[in-house]
């Protein structure tokens, strides 16, 4: 896709965007009136509905747009869920949330291999009122170096970062123990209007949509999507410095940011030069929708690969109650234009269809330009240097078996099929495709609600 497609695309995105609004009050619900209106003494619910920021009678418009920062200051829409834990501790509000699969994947195929193994990642947050604004001091954790053994998990047709000194392919990395490390200011400059300040030796800078691991639409789904490395892989970014503002429904924020990837050492802060650079445009017609527009400069972000990236994401994500549960949805873009080598696109898909409480579809589906599956590989050169356009389609299943104060249990699995061009099925099979089983954990509220015990 050259220059000129990438400014009809967002020129039509922009289109899309414009009409939210619109969508936004066809869809509209009323928020659920609850059965009594008196909490418990230890504790309240606020569940995650289109008035979510108002019900919460501490939290001003301020700390509500900070608390709804997901990953770096990337948002899911206002009415997602966000179940977790809430404290007071003197003028300090205390926050902790996360999340953990236990997962069997299966991936069918020549290329394929079976694996157990764990993705996790918990956050702590702490807000407090500071000089007219909110100070947010963030850290997000990992075990992940140690429940991925051998620096991967096998998954079909992904590609990015290395182990083991080599490109991966087929397999996707493990996440760093320090996903994020940050501080945030954001004081109001005006009725409506807000600006921040967010700073992070490990962080997430203005691109792209929230990261697959935090994105409400992902929320029961334990394996990474193939676009991640077009579409939100800079989520673990080190020494990023973001500014932005949010006037009403809209945002903009600017980053820079170390432009290279995590090495193969993922207990550690690499730090690094700021060398790259990142903008993003955000626009939120109402609690259910939220959309992005993001581009940014990577200088050198491979490690075996040399060479820019410009990459450009736009996204939109829908989350709305419904009789008996919550259902959020994303579409997501990105495009990386590399200096050296093949650009490439990625189109992802998805959504979580909460029913009955308990019970929660899952779905996604994908098409991704991959040229990195044989760079060290001894196969035919018009193999090697080629780029091939791989669909996917995953399907799931998810039922809560328990929740209690802290911690909400359920079991699941899916299936993943592959649509591939005929020149890799020698290497592929004519027929790949991958399964898992998992136990999931994650912060107990039900799925739409923060708990505050003592509040």
């Amino acid at each position: 896709m050259n220059h000129r497609s990438i400014s009809i695309f967002t020129g039509c995105a922009v289109a899309l965007l414009l009409a939210f609004p619109a969508a936004g009050q066809m869809h509209a619900h009323p928020s659920p009136t609850p059965a009594s209106t008196t909490p418990e003494p230890s504790q309240t619910s606020i569940q995650g509905t289109e008035n979510a920021s108002s019900s919460h009678a501490d939290q001003d418009e301020t700390a509500a747009n900070l608390m709804r920062q997901a990953s770096g200051t990337s948002t899911n829409p206002e009415a997602a869920p966000m179940p977790m834990q809430m404290f007071r501790k003197n003028d300090w509000t205390l926050m902790l949330h996360g999340s953990a699969f236990i997962n069997q994947t299966w991936q069918r195929g020549p290329r394929g291999a079976d694996k157990f193994f764990s993705t996790n990642w918990i956050m702590g947050m702490a807000d407090r009122k500071l000089g007219g604004g909110h100070l947010m001091l963030r850290s997000m954790l990992s075990l992940e170096p140690a429940t991925i053994t051998d620096e991967e998990y096998p998954l079909l047709f992904q590609t990015g970062e290395t182990a083991h000194g080599s490109p991966l392919h087929d397999a996707q990395h493990p996440h760093d123990f320090f996903m994020e490390l940050a501080a945030e200011f954001m004081h109001p400059i005006g009725t409506d209007a807000q600006a921040y300040i967010y700073v992070a030796p490990v962080g997430d800078p203005s691109l792209g949509p929230v990261a697959f691991p935090h994105r409400a639409s992902a929320a029961d789904l334990p394996q990474a999507s193939l676009g991640h490395h077009v579409e939100d892989s800079t989520h673990i970014a080190f020494n990023v410095l973001t500014a932005g503002v949010k006037i009403g429904s809209f945002g903009g924020a600017v980053s820079g940011f170390h432009g290279a990837e995590p090495d193969e050492n993922r207990w550690d802060i690499e730090g690094g030069a700021i060398d790259s650079w990142a903008a993003r445009v955000t626009f939120d017609p109402s609690p259910n929708w939220s959309g992005q527009i993001s581009t940014g400069h990577l200088s050198n972000p491979e490690r075996l690969e040399p060479g820019d990236i410009q990459r450009t994401t736009v996204s939109v994500s829908r989350s709305a109650p419904i009789d008996g549960g919550m259902w959020s949805s994303s579409l997501i873009f990105g495009h990386n234009d590399k200096d050296q080598g093949k650009s490439n696109n990625a189109w992802t898909a998805e959504t979580v269809l909460q029913f009955k409480e308990v019970n929660y579809l899952t779905a996604r589906a994908e098409q991704v330009d991959k040229d990195e599956l044989f760079t060290d590989e001894d196969v035919p050169p018009a193999i090697a240097a080629a780029s091939f356009s791989v669909r996917a389609l995953t399907a799931g299943y998810t039922r809560d078996l328990w929740n209690n104060r802290w911690i909400a249990g359920g079991v699941g699995g899916n299936v993943t099929l592959f649509q591939i061009p005929s020149a890799i099925r020698p290497y592929y099979g004519n027929h790949p495709m991958g399964a898992n089983l998992f136990l999931r954990l994650r912060s107990a509220g039900g799925h739409g609600a923060m708990h505050m015990p003592g509040m």
